[in-house]
């Protein structure tokens, strides 16, 4: 793609809802979690784990993150829970 192209699509993104630019980020964002490499290394550690017994089975990555855009904080009651697993610590 040349430069004066991507230009282009910049420009033509000024034009989307609210909606549609969600919807392009939701995309765009699982197409980057499909190609970004894992870190070197990372599949003969998993290996070695899970030849060790450490691991039960190795899992694909994670590439729609839909489930984790909004999360929210479970409210408790009580002190913080960092304060009580200080607390206990000591």
């Amino acid at each position: 793609m040349t430069q004066s192209e991507f230009n282009h699509l910049l420009d033509s993104i000024n034009v989307l809802s609210p909606e549609q630019i969600q919807l392009l980020r939701r995309e765009l964002d699982s197409r980057l979690a499909a190609t970004t490499p894992a870190p070197a290394g990372h599949e003969e550690l998993q290996q070695r784990l899970l030849a060790a017994g450490l691991l039960s089975e190795i899992k694909p990555p994670i590439t729609d993150l839909t489930a984790y855009r909004n999360r929210r904080a479970v409210p408790i009651q009580g002190e913080p829970l960092s304060e009580t697993v200080i607390r206990e610590r000591r």
